[in-house]
């Protein structure tokens, strides 16, 4: 039996090549904003070549990466100088972000890390080791502010209202840029709105419901929203595809900020000069087949990663809806379907335990291509 992981690869890249590279503009270089390197607590690994080689396939000249968190290791020192050694070999294609947690001598940490040459802070609160209003957010805001660099705050699921708190910093330290995480889904709709009246705070699009990049492209100016993929847990193939197909259906405007300019302007320092109308809501209605595909689809994604079998007969449901529309991508998500199908019962029969998603990476990465088309269909 050829083995379903290759295959459903293969799949995936295939369907980006003739489905989402040709919604790039020609020539258009790509920045992502999110990316792990090292190996985390819960097993996840991303080592720098493996990085770079899947981020030069698919047109990425640029990466923010930073250290995983390991439990026992609060300083990161030694993490953080990690990160700039492999950056320093990496052509310019890594840009180093330095990582502390709250602990004795946390900003200082950032401060020597910085001056040895990180580029940017990456802060990661959780409910239970810290929210977005503990003192060392303002503090790293303030410093990012000073030292006209970026601070990445993780902002998705696990963490406790932030939007107010973020406001007032935000107002307090008007040259400091913070990208939101993950949309900014643990405080989304405050975020939103905050957003509106604050031009250096933007967000990333590394999040798993398309609902939530639909919403951020039809409600955020396009020179707040960025390229981010969240590397290892996301891709480069499907975090495009989610992206591209969003902006499609919104109308197709600020793809070249998205993906490139607003990343290096951040980069530097500077919030926009103006900014461009939200994209507002997408032009076609989205019809009950592709509505009902996309929630048996979402529904399968937290089996997959609490490693269950499909007890729902959520993939079967998702392809039923599908049948009688054409396209060629719906043919590819129902491809996608079938295909993620046998992943799963391979992947739970012979993958291994160690990292939380790698019984399951192939089988995910499926489905959330195959809910990107048939949502932006």
């Amino acid at each position: 039996m050829p083995d379903p992981v290759a295959g459903g690869a293969a799949l995936i890249e295939r369907c980006h090549a003739e489905l989402v590279a040709p919604l790039l503009p020609p020539g258009q270089p790509v920045w992502d904003v999110h990316a792990h390197l090292g190996e985390d607590a819960d097993g996840s690994q991303r080592a720098a070549a493996d990085l770079i080689a899947d981020a030069a396939s698919h047109g990425v000249e640029r990466t923010f990466v930073f250290p995983f968190r390991q439990d026992g290791l609060p300083a990161y020192r030694e993490r953080n100088d990690a990160m700039l050694a492999e950056a320093a070999t990496s052509g310019g294609r890594l840009i180093p972000f330095c990582r502390v947690e709250p602990d004795e001598g946390d900003l200082a940490e950032l401060e020597r890390a910085l001056d040895a040459g990180a580029c940017g802070i990456k802060l990661h609160p959780l409910t239970g080791r810290f929210e977005v209003e503990h003192s060392l957010v303002e503090a790293a805001v303030a410093l990012a502010e000073r030292r006209s660099l970026p601070l990445l705050l993780h902002a998705g699921r696990g963490i406790g209202p932030f939007a107010a708190g973020l406001d007032g910093m935000l107002e307090r330290h008007p040259g400091a840029q913070v990208i939101l995480a993950h949309a900014g889904i643990g405080d989304h709709e405050a975020a939103v709105a905050v957003a509106e009246r604050r031009p250096n705070l933007s967000f990333d699009v590394a999040v798993w419901n398309l609902v939530d990049i639909r919403a951020l492209v039809a409600r955020v100016a396009p020179e707040q929203i960025l390229y981010g993929t969240d590397a290892p847990y996301y891709g480069h193939a499907c975090s495009q595809a989610k992206l591209l197909l969003a902006l499609r259906e919104a109308g197709g405007e600020g793809a070249a900020a998205i993906l490139w300019d607003n990343a290096e302007r951040i980069a530097a320092g500077r919030s926009p000069r103006r900014r461009s109308p939200a994209a507002g809501p997408p032009r076609a209605d989205l019809g009950w087949p592709q509505l009902r595909a996309h929630e048996y689809l979402l529904a399968s994604a937290p089996m997959v990663w609490t490693r269950q079998p499909d007890l729902l007969g959520a993939l079967r449901l998702a392809r039923h809806t599908l049948s009688g529309m054409g396209g060629d991508d719906i043919e590819a998500a129902r491809e996608m379907i079938d295909l993620a199908a046998v992943c799963w019962a391979h992947e739970l029969e012979t993958g291994s335990r160690r990292e939380i998603l790698s019984l399951s990476w192939t089988t995910f990465r499926l489905i959330e291509f195959a809910d990107a088309l048939v949502f932006c269909h």
